[in-house]
C-alpha cells in the first residue's frame, strides 16, 4: 500500500522544486520594487533571502525528520505543503519587504520536507533499488528545475506577483489530493517509542551521525559538496545577467537546460551505471565530474561553452543518490528520519554559508570594483571544495572490503 504512495510524494516534491524555478528568476526584480533600491542592493537581497530559507530549513529539518520517525511521514508532509501555499499567498500580497520576508520564513519553515521525502522513498523501496529510486528523485528535482523557469517565464508576463499566486494556488491542490490519496509508510513496529529531542536541533541531529563512524568522514564530503552546490544557485542568475547579458528569459532558458540536465543524469545515468560501477565508485566518478563542471562554468567565456558545460554535468549527476543509497544501507529503519535530518542539517547549513559567499565572491572578482575581474572565481571555489570532498570520499571508502568497494 505505501508504495502506491510513492507517485503522490515524487508530486509533492515536485511543486515544491517547481515552485521555487518559478520564483527564482523573477525574485531580484520583485526585491527590487519592493524595496526602490538599486538592482545592486536587491541582488545584495537576493542572497540573504535565499540564506534565510535556508537557514530556517536548517533549523526544523532535523525536527521533522524526528517527528516523521516518532508519528509517521504522512502528516510531516501534509504539513509542508500547507506552509508552501501559506507562505507563497504571503509573499503574493506583500507591499513591503518586512510582509515579503514573513512569507519566506513560513514556507522555510515548513519547507524542509526532503528530510522526509528520502524517508519515505527508504522505508518502500528494497536496499538493491534505492540508488535507482534516489535517482529518480534526483530526476524529479531536475524536471522541477525545466518546467519552474519556463512557468514562471510564462505567468510573470502577468506581472512580477503572478508566479507567487500561482505557487499558492498549486501547492493548495497539491495538499487537497495528497491528504485524500497519501497513504503512511512508516509501520508502526519501525516507529521510535520516544521521541529524542536533542535530534529535533540541527546541531544535535549530528549525533545521529556520530552512531555510525563510516558515515562521519562522508558527511565532510556532503558537506563540501553541498558548499559549492549552494554558491552555484546563488550566483547562476547574477552571473549569467553580469556576464552574458542574459535577462530573465535567457535565465529561465539556462535554468531549464540546467534541470534537463539533472533529468537526464539522474533518470537515466543513474539506473544504468551504479549498478553496473557499484555505488562506491559512482560516488568517486560524480564528484569528479562535478569539479570539472564547476570548473568549466567558470571557464565558459560564451553561453554556447556554458552549455556544453552542462552537458558534462549529467554525468556527475550519480553521486548523490550513489551516496544517498551507500548511507541508508548502514542506518536503521528507526533511524531513518534521523540521519536524513543530520544530513539535512549539512546541506542546509551551506544553504547559509553558500550564497552569502558565492555572491560576495562574484561581487568581489567582477565589476569596475573588482579586485581581479574573475567573475567565474565562485565555480573555481566550488571545484576545490568538491575536490577536497572527493579526497575524503576516496580515503574513507577505500578503506572497505573489496567487495563492497567494486559492486553494489
Amino acid at each position: 500500500m505505501a508504495r502506491s504512495g510513492l507517485p503522490w510524494v515524487l508530486a509533492i516534491l515536485f511543486v515544491d522544486i517547481a515552485g521555487e524555478g518559478m520564483v527564482y528568476p523573477i525574485t531580484p526584480g520583485f526585491l527590487q520594487a519592493l524595496g526602490g533600491g538599486t538592482a545592486q542592493e536587491a541582488a545584495r537581497l537576493y542572497g540573504w533571502s535565499l540564506a534565510l530559507y535556508a537557514g530556517l530549513t536548517l533549523f526544523f529539518a532535523p525536527a521533522w525528520g524526528v517527528l516523521s520517525d516518532r508519528y509517521g511521514r504522512r502528516p510531516i508532509l501534509l504539513l509542508s505543503v500547507a506552509g508552501a501555499a501559506l507562505g507563497n499567498l504571503l509573499t503574493a500580497v506583500a507591499q513591503n519587504l518586512e510582509l515579503y520576508f514573513l512569507g519566506r520564513v513560513v514556507a522555510g519553515a515548513t519547507s524542509a520536507n526532503l528530510v522526509v521525502v528520502n524517508a519515505y522513498l527508504v522505508d518502500v523501496s528494497p536496499p538493491e533499488q534505492r540508488a535507482r529510486s534516489f535517482g529518480l528523485l534526483g530526476a524529479v528535482f531536475g524536471f522541477g528545475f525545466v518546467i519552474g523557469p519556463a512557468l514562471g517565464g510564462l505567468v510573470s508576463d502577468w506581472g512580477l506577483r503572478a508566479p507567487f499566486w500561482a505557487v499558492a494556488g498549486l501547492s493548495a491542490l497539491t495538499f487537497a489530493l495528497a491528504l485524500a490519496l497519501l497513504p503512511e509508510s512508516l509501520r508502526p513496529e519501525d516507529r521510535k517509542k520516544t521521541l529524542r529531542w536533542l535530534e529535533a536541533n540541527p546541531f544535535g541531529a549530528l549525533a545521529a551521525l556520530a552512531r555510525y563512524p563510516l558515515l562521519r568522514p562522508l558527511g565532510w564530503t556532503i558537506l563540501l559538496n553541498s558548499l559549492a552546490m549552494n554558491m552555484l544557485i546563488a550566483v547562476w542568475i547574477p552571473y549569467g545577467a553580469y556576464r552574458y547579458g542574459f535577462g530573465p528569459a535567457e535565465n529561465g532558458f539556462v535554468l531549464a537546460a540546467f534541470g534537463l540536465m539533472s533529468v537526464l543524469g539522474q533518470g537515466l545515468v543513474v539506473p544504468w551505471l551504479v549498478p553496473r560501477l557499484g555505488e562506491s565508485r559512482a560516488i568517486l566518478l560524480g564528484l569528479g565530474v562535478s569539479v570539472l563542471s564547476l570548473v568549466l562554468y567558470g571557464l565558459a567565456s560564451t553561453p554556447w561553452t556554458l552549455l556544453a558545460a552542462l552537458a558534462v554535468s549529467a554525468l556527475g549527476a550519480v553521486d548523490e543518490p550513489a551516496l544517498q543509497a551507500f548511507i541508508s544501507r548502514n542506518v536503521r529503519p528507526d533511524e531513518q528520519g534521523s540521519v536524513q535530518g543530520a544530513l539535512a542539517t549539512i546541506g542546509n547549513l551551506m544553504g547559509i554559508v553558500g550564497p552569502v559567499a558565492g555572491t560576495h565572491l562574484l561581487s568581489s572578482f567582477s565589476g569596475p570594483q573588482a579586485v581581479v575581474e574573475l567573475p567565474g572565481a565562485p565555480f573555481f571555489a566550488g571545484a576545490l571544495c568538491v575536490s577536497l570532498g572527493l579526497g575524503i570520499a576516496y580515503r574513507t571508502l577505500r578503506c572497505l572490503a573489496p567487495s563492497k568497494i567494486t559492486g553494489p
